[in-house]
C-alpha cells in the first residue's frame, strides 16, 4: 500500500473512531436526561424539576436575572455572570498551571530545592481547599482574587506534584543519555525534559480544570458579587430549584466545552507523540 493509500486509511479510521465517540456521547446525555425525566415525573417540581423546567429557565434568564435586581441590586443574566466564573477560573488555572510547572521542574532537577520545598508542598497538599476560603476572604475580601485563590491554589500544588514526579520518573533515563551525547544541562532541561513531563502536566492541567470550576462557584456562594456561585445564592434564598439546577446545567455545558477546547489544544502541542 502506497503512502497516500495508508494515509487516508489512517483518515476514515480516525473518523470512524470520532463518530463512534460522538454517538456514545449523545446515547449518554440521552441517558441522563431519560433518567433525570422519570425522577422528575415521580417527586414534585420543588425538589426535581424537570428538564422541560430548567430549560425554560436558562431562556427566561439568559440576558436579564429578575431576582438580583430584587435581591441584590444586581444587574445581567446567566451569559454575564457565567463568564465572569469562567473567565476567573480560565485566569486561575493558568496562573496556578503556569507556577506550579516551574515549581514542579525545580523540585524535580535541584536537590536543594527539592529537599527545601517538597516537604511544604506535601503538606499543604493535604489542607483541604475550602479551609483557605476564610483566610482569602479575611485577608482580600469579596473581590476577585479572594474567589479565585482557591483555583489558583489548587491548580499550582496539582500541578508541581505531577510535574515533579514526571521530572523523577525520567531523569535517570532520558536525561542520562542526553547529557552522554554532549548535551548541557539547559539543553537537557529545555529539549528532553520539558517536553518529556508535558503530556502528564496537560493531564493535570484537565483535572485542575475540572475541579477549578466548582471552587470557583463554591467562593462565589459564600461571598462573590458577581458570578454564577452568587447567582445559585440568591436563587437559594427563594427555593427556586429550577433556577438553581438551571446555572448549574450552564455551568457543566460550559466546563465541557472548554475541557474539550484543552483537551484539543492539549492533542495538538503533544503531536509529536502520534
Amino acid at each position: 500500500m502506497t503512502a497516500r493509500g495508508r494515509s487516508a486509511v489512517g483518515r476514515r479510521r480516525n473518523l470512524s473512531s470520532h463518530v463512534r465517540q460522538l454517538t456514545l456521547a449523545a446515547l449518554g446525555l440521552g441517558l441522563m436526561l431519560a433518567v433525570w425525566s422519570l425522577a422528575a415525573a415521580a417527586t414534585e417540581p420543588v425538589r426535581i424539576p424537570s428538564p422541560i423546567l430548567v430549560f425554560d429557565a436558562i431562556r427566561q434568564n439568559l440576558v436579564e436575572i429578575r431576582a438580583l435586581e430584587f435581591a441584590s441590586f444586581g444587574t445581567g443574566g446567566i451569559i454575564q455572570n457565567l463568564t465572569y466564573t469562567a473567565v476567573n477560573v480560565l485566569i486561575g488555572v493558568a496562573t496556578g498551571a503556569g507556577a506550579g510547572f516551574v515549581i514542579g521542574l525545580l523540585i524535580g532537577r535541584v536537590r536543594l530545592i527539592r529537599n527545601l520545598l517538597e516537604p511544604p508542598l506535601l503538606f499543604v497538599g493535604t489542607v483541604p481547599v475550602l479551609v483557605l476560603l476564610p483566610f482569602l476572604s479575611l485577608w482580600f475580601g469579596t473581590g476577585r482574587l479572594a474567589t479565585n485563590g482557591m483555583v489558583i491554589f489548587y491548580t499550582m500544588v496539582t500541578v508541581a506534584v505531577v510535574t515533579q514526579q514526571a521530572t523523577t520518573n525520567i531523569s535517570n533515563h532520558y536525561d542520562n543519555y542526553a547529557l552522554s551525547l554532549g548535551a548541557s544541562s539547559t539543553r537537557v532541561l529545555l529539549q528532553v525534559v520539558r517536553p518529556a513531563v508535558i503530556p502528564e502536566v496537560l493531564g493535570a492541567v484537565r483535572v485542575a480544570l475540572a475541579f477549578g470550576w466548582g471552587f470557583q462557584a463554591i467562593a462565589e456562594v459564600l461571598g462573590g458579587q458577581i458570578g454564577a456561585g452568587r447567582v445559585i445564592r440568591v436563587y437559594a434564598q427563594y427555593a427556586a430549584t429550577a433556577e438553581i439546577l438551571s446555572i448549574v446545567f450552564s455551568v457543566g455545558i460550559l466546563a465541557v466545552v472548554v475541557d474539550g477546547i484543552v483537551a484539543g489544544i492539549g492533542r495538538w502541542v503533544v503531536r509529536w507523540q502520534e
